[in-house]
């Protein structure tokens, strides 16, 4: 009875001090509310009022708010306006309340402020927020410099400033000992790349500065930082030749290069523009001036022929502005009359045009065009790669809870799959292989350096792996991402999920699995095809970003050229015959073929279940094309009209055909394909910005 009441006094007296270690002080409930409104009441945080206890509210992906000490220190707001809509904030927003508010937060250490809208300079006083190991603005408007003082934040381990419109050059970011992880990509920014960012941040595991316009050389004998494990300089303008350190994918580092000016191997040059496009790229427009000698010949006629000139800019200038102002005004109006119905809103840019004798359109080659005028919307919403691990075997059975029954996928030929849960709380997927026996130590950890490559956005991440067995080593775990949003197919026929995936959204999905079919087909050597892209096996994230899942693994090479062929070093997966360069082709075509199949049910909303209902379709697409917007209108999925651009749509379409040629040969290349896939989408983009979009029923 003494110990009952004991517990009884105990309970009641630390009660208080329990609550109040979750509770938020009256100040900085405040400031949260004040950010509610700073942003402008996004819809997650529209029921927030007075009796909102913030500390308590459910996390999801999208919010998250965690308490600590009466403070929060973790706040996570993800919308869904992205760089690539042109939803913005009120012209009365300003990036100087927003982060002068946050600075009012001190107990912060992560925060997330995600596809919101923001537009305007990063300010300087981001610096004030001193405790950050962790800063997201990614998928916002945010424009003008990075600013130097950014560089004084020296808790920062995460930093991604992903998918904006910064420009200029990127400042010395040396005071950021423990940054692991930097995302720059798809942004503006030019100039050389700082070579402290590969040797002077000893913490940098992942470095993506792909699609910017940083321009110039690395220095060839720069070493790198022992942790890099991922490097992206890929859609640039460098030229030379690559530091030794990130010239070649090891088996503890991936670096992707491609559509620069660099001088690479005959192999890998096949991806790089030449060196004009670089130059000319690169070249600022100038003001032509007469020389010194022919602006007159004494101090008077120099004025008076210096006055005559600056009067010349200054009217040529003036008049050159009221001209184009009317000729923008009266192309606005044209594509307004155009666009108010389903089967108009062409933006004339470089249109493929209709080859005589066929009824499909010409595909557009690749030709080294501007990586910035393609939309930036095939990279949204993640925020980075997890980190590669190798996991005993005591770390899969906590995993998977001994592997419980309960938590048992699937199984099949591809092994049985199995759902966990990670150390830190995250949602995983364990897949459980049996190992052919002839395999010796040495060459399975040969093999687990390729699995280990096997990271990339658009297709289901590896994590880590596990190899039990003993002596014979003849089971090996896979540790792979969660994805659980569901499949391409089931927001192309779900009514609550089919309204999410309009044109814009279906275009980017299909970027997405092409970027992922692109990876797979060059992340080893021989490259990863003839995969299972059913519609079925392309899962969708939170934030609609398409995954390539049930993807074949890669081959085991039989000698170390790696050109006569390999066999899967797994009893339960086929080897598929890919043993051979022409056999590699062949699936790599395959793949090509697969994709015009989603793209088939992308476009037309009808799967096409039986070889009949396929040739009907693709008769209706070549007609289509012949026949004008109205017959093309009339096959499209209703859900997506009113949403589209005919010429975007009309290039998929073009796409389409060509990947379902019967004779493999007439397939696109997988590049080819996502030239124009990203050319579609630009066409969109230039609709969307006419403000002519209309929905009809």
């Amino acid at each position: 009875m003494t110990s009952l009441l004991f517990l009884l006094f105990f309970f009641l007296f630390s009660a208080p001090s329990l609550c109040a270690s979750q509770s938020l002080s009256l100040s900085q409930a405040k400031t949260v509310f004040r950010l509610r409104r700073i942003l402008e009441f996004p819809p997650l945080l529209a029921d927030w009022n007075k009796y909102t206890n913030l500390c308590y509210l459910p996390s999801s992906p999208s919010l998250r708010i965690v308490c600590s000490n009466n403070g929060i220190t973790e706040l996570t707001i993800v919308g869904n306006a992205t760089s690539t809509t042109k939803t913005r904030l009120s012209p009365s927003f300003s990036t100087d309340s927003l982060f002068t508010t946050l600075s009012r937060l001190p107990t912060l250490t992560s925060v997330s402020l995600v596809s919101l809208g923001i537009w305007g300079p990063l300010p300087a006083k981001v610096h004030r927020l001193s405790s950050l190991t962790y800063l997201n603005l990614s998928s916002n408007h945010f424009s003008g410099p990075i600013p130097a003082l950014i560089s004084s934040m020296s808790a920062l381990g995460t930093l991604d400033l992903s998918r904006n419109a910064y420009a200029g050059p990127l400042p010395p970011l040396d005071g950021l000992p423990s940054l692991a992880h930097l995302d720059l990509s798809f942004n503006n920014l030019s100039g050389s790349v700082p070579s402290s960012l590969l040797s002077s941040l000893p913490s940098l595991r992942f470095l993506d500065l792909s699609d910017n316009r940083f321009s110039g050389a690395l220095p060839e004998h720069l070493s790198c930082s022992a942790e890099l494990a991922y490097v992206d300089l890929s859609s640039n303008l460098l030229v030379g030749h690559l530091p030794s350190c990130v010239s070649t994918n090891t088996s503890g580092r991936v670096v992707l290069t491609s559509w620069n000016c660099l001088s690479l191997s005959p192999g890998d040059s096949k991806y790089q523009h030449p060196d004009s496009y670089c130059s000319k790229k690169k070249k600022p427009l100038a003001a032509i001036l007469p020389p010194a000698g022919e602006q007159g010949g004494g101090r008077g006629g120099r004025s008076k022929s210096t006055l005559g000139v600056v009067l010349a800019i200054v009217g040529g200038v003036t008049g050159g502005v009221v001209l184009f102002g009317i000729l923008v005004l009266f192309v606005f109006r044209r594509r307004s009359r155009q666009s108010s119905h389903c089967d108009s809103g062409t933006v004339k840019l470089h249109k493929p045009v209709l080859v005589p004798g066929k009824t499909s359109l010409q595909l557009s080659p690749r030709t080294p065009t501007d990586a910035r005028h393609m939309s930036q919307a095939v990279r949204i919403g993640t925020l980075g790669l997890t980190s590669y691990r190798v996991f005993t075997l005591e770390e899969i059975e906590e995993v998977t809870n001994n592997f419980d029954p309960s938590n048992l996928i699937s199984q099949g030929p591809q092994g049985q799959f199995y759902k966990g849960w990670l150390s830190d709380g995250s949602t995983a997927v364990v897949r459980c292989l049996k190992l052919k026996q002839k395999y010796t130590q040495q060459s399975l950890t040969h093999y687990m350096d390729v699995i280990s490559k096997l990271r990339h956005l658009n297709v289901v991440s590896i994590f880590g792996h596990c190899i039990a067995g003993g002596r014979d080593n003849n089971t090996m775990f896979l540790v792979t991402e969660y994805v659980s949003n569901g499949t391409l197919r089931s927001h192309l026929t779900e009514w609550r999920k089919r309204e999410m995936l309009k044109w814009p959204q279906r275009v980017s999905a299909v970027i997405g699995v092409a970027r992922g079919i692109q990876f797979l087909h060059t992340v080893t050597v021989p490259g990863i095809v003839g995969n299972d892209l059913k519609i079925e096996n392309i899962l969708l994230d939170e934030t609609l970003t398409a995954k390539i899942s049930n993807y074949n693994l890669p081959i085991c090479s039989k000698n170390k050229s790696n050109k006569n062929g390999g066999e899967s070093p797994f009893d339960t997966v086929e080897d598929g015959g890919l043993g051979s360069i022409h056999d590699l082709e062949h699936g790599e075509k395959e793949d090509v073929y697969q994709l015009g199949l989603i793209l088939v049910e992308i476009i037309t909303g009808k799967p096409a279940g039986t070889r009949c209902e396929l040739d009907a379709l693709k008769v209706e697409l070549q007609d289509s094309l012949a026949d004008g917007p109205t017959k093309l209108r009339e096959i499209t999925d209703p859900t997506i009209c009113g949403t589209f651009a005919f010429d975007s749509l009309q290039t998929l379409v073009a796409v389409t055909l060509n990947c379902l040629a019967t004779d493999q040969r007439e397939r696109p290349s997988i590049d080819d394909i996502l030239w124009n896939l990203q050319y579609s989408v630009q066409v969109q983009d230039g609709w969307n910005s006419s403000d002519s979009l209309s929905i009809h029923s």
